[in-house]
C-alpha cells in the first residue's frame, strides 16, 4: 500500500470562511486518497459550521506526538480551545492570536517531522498584527521561523507556475526593487525552483514594467535599460527567458502553454489575472524556499459570507491535494 504524506491543515481566522472550507474539503472522501490530513484548529467554529452545512466530518482529537495513521472513520484533530466569542470579534487581537497559534503549532509539528506538509486556511493580517505579529503575514512569518532569507510566493493555475518578484510591500518600494541585478537574481531563483519541481528545461515568461512593455521605448525605456541586460545575462547562462511581455497578455500566453512559469513584478498585477480566472482554473498558492511544502489559497477570510454555507471551497481542496503531490516529488 502506498505511503501517504501527512499534511497539516490550519483552520485560519475563526471568524472567516476557514472553518467552512476546511470542513467542505475534508468531507470529500477523495482527499484521503492523496494524504493523511491533520486538522489544527478549534472545535467550536468547526462544529458550528458543520451544523450550518448539515454535514459531519469525523474529527478525532489527538495529542501532539500521538501516532498518526490513515483511517476511513477518523480525521486526526489538534484542538486549540477558544476562550472568546470568535463570531463577535472580527479583526480582533483574540482571533489574530489564535490564528498565529495554529500556525506555530503546525510549524512545531513540521520541525518534529510529525507532518510532511502544510496547507493554511485564510488569516487576516490586521487581526494578526493586533495580536503582535511583527512581519507582513503568514508567508513572512514562516520564512522567519525557518530562518530563510530567500523565498517567494508561487501560484499554480492552469498548469502554469506564477511568481511575484515583489509581494507585500508598498508600490513605491516595490518599484525601487526592480533593478537589473534583482531581476537576474530572481529569475535564476525561479529557474532553480522549477528544476526542483521536475521541469527539465523551464520556459519562463516575464512581464514588463510599462504599458505594452514600453512599446520599444515610446512608453518608457526600463525594458531596454533595466530588463535587457538582465535577460542577456540569463540567456548566457542557458536560461530560457522571454523578452519583457505586456502585463495584460502574459497570463493568456501562459495558459496557452507558451511558458511553464510567469514572472510578474508586482503582487496586484499577478493577482488580478489569477483571481479573474479563479473559477475556471482554481489557483493554489505555494511558498517556495521553505524547508517543507506549504500551500494556501488566493483569497482572504471573507468575513461577510462566513457561516452562511456559500463559500467556494474548491481552491482549498486543490491546495491540500497540491501539497500532498509536491511532497511526493
Amino acid at each position: 500500500m502506498k505511503k501517504l504524506p501527512i499534511i497539516g491543515i490550519t483552520m485560519g481566522d475563526p471568524a472567516g470562511i476557514g472553518p467552512e472550507i476546511v470542513v467542505q474539503s475534508l468531507n470529500e472522501k477523495g482527499i484521503r486518497e492523496f494524504c493523511i490530513p491533520v486538522v489544527i484548529g478549534s472545535s467550536g467554529p468547526l462544529e458550528e459550521v458543520m451544523g450550518v452545512l448539515g454535514i459531519k466530518i469525523p474529527l478525532e482529537k489527538i495529542r501532539e506526538g500521538e501516532k498518526i495513521s490513515l483511517s476511513e472513520e477518523k480525521i486526526p484533530f489538534i484542538d486549540i480551545p477558544l476562550s472568546h466569542n470568535y463570531r463577535d470579534t472580527k479583526l480582533s487581537a483574540q482571533n489574530g492570536a489564535v490564528s498565529l497559534e495554529y500556525i506555530h503549532k503546525a510549524v512545531d509539528m513540521l520541525n518534529k517531522e510529525h507532518l510532511q506538509g502544510l496547507t493554511t486556511a485564510p488569516t487576516n493580517k490586521e487581526a494578526m498584527h493586533k495580536a503582535g505579529l511583527n512581519c507582513a503575514g503568514v508567508t513572512e512569518l514562516l520564512a522567519g521561523l525557518a530562518n530563510i532569507p530567500e523565498y517567494s510566493t508561487v501560484q499554480i493555475q492552469g498548469g502554469v507556475y506564477i511568481f511575484q518578484m515583489t509581494t507585500h510591500v508598498p508600490l513605491r518600494k516595490a518599484l525601487e526593487k526592480i533593478t537589473e541585478d534583482n531581476i537576474y537574481d530572481f529569475v535564476k531563483y525561479v529557474h532553480r525552483i522549477l528544476l526542483n519541481l521536475g521541469i527539465k528545461i523551464p520556459k519562463i515568461g516575464i512581464s514588463g514594467i510599462n504599458p505594452h512593455a514600453g512599446e520599444g521605448g515610446v512608453l518608457g525605456d526600463e525594458e531596454q535599460t533595466v530588463f535587457a541586460p538582465a535577460i542577456k545575462r540569463l540567456r548566457e547562462g542557458q536560461i530560457a527567458i522571454s523578452d519583457p511581455q505586456p502585463v495584460d497578455t502574459l497570463f493568456i500566453q501562459g495558459l496557452r502553454g507558451r511558458y511553464d512559469a510567469l514572472v510578474y513584478l508586482f503582487h496586484d498585477t499577478a493577482n488580478t489575472a489569477i483571481k479573474t480566472a479563479a473559477k475556471e482554473f482554481p489557483p493554489v498558492v505555494v511558498t517556495a524556499g521553505l524547508p517543507y511544502i506549504r500551500t494556501t489559497v488566493a483569497h482572504g477570510t471573507a468575513y461577510d459570507i462566513a457561516y452562511k454555507g456559500i463559500a467556494d471551497w474548491k481552491q482549498f481542496r486543490e491546495a491540500i491535494i497540491t501539497a500532498a503531490m509536491l511532497v511526493e516529488i
